[in-house]
């Protein structure tokens, strides 16, 4: 295992996920690469918001001398940007919280998780 892609969207289930993602990165000497997927907005906030994560995300991973990179992406459907990357950039695994930000939306619409692990071309780690 070499790459491992962590959606966070700053919930504690995403903080596990990417806890969870930084152990076996470094049992494996994988590259973790964060992302997070906000909604376009037309105030700067969600841009704001979101750049808060990743750094959390970021002093986090410095601390743990993993290999990452951080992500931000606008869009509106977050496992399908998740799924998309996971395809494009070959990541090995996919790890993620099993509720995120957004659960009270998940009774209607399915839950991102869910689809992630329905679509997803790769391996999905879901950490409760």
């Amino acid at each position: 295992m070499e790459k491992i892609l962590v959606g966070v969207d700053g919930s504690g289930y995403s903080k596990k996920a990417l806890a969870e993602a930084i152990k076996m990165a470094k049992k494996f000497e994988a590259e973790v690469t964060v992302v997070n997927v906000f909604h376009p907005a037309p105030t700067p906030s969600a841009h704001e918001f979101s750049h808060k994560i990743l750094e959390e995300a970021k002093t986090l991973l410095e601390s743990e001398r993993v290999k990452y990179e951080v992500v931000s992406v606008t869009g509106a459907n977050p496992s399908k940007v998740i799924t998309d990357m996971a395809a494009q950039r070959k990541f090995d695994l996919i790890v993620i919280g099993s509720r995120g930000a957004g659960a009270a939306h998940a009774l209607v619409l399915g839950s991102v998780c869910n689809r992630i692990s329905c679509e997803s071309p790769v391996n999905v780690l879901i950490v409760k």
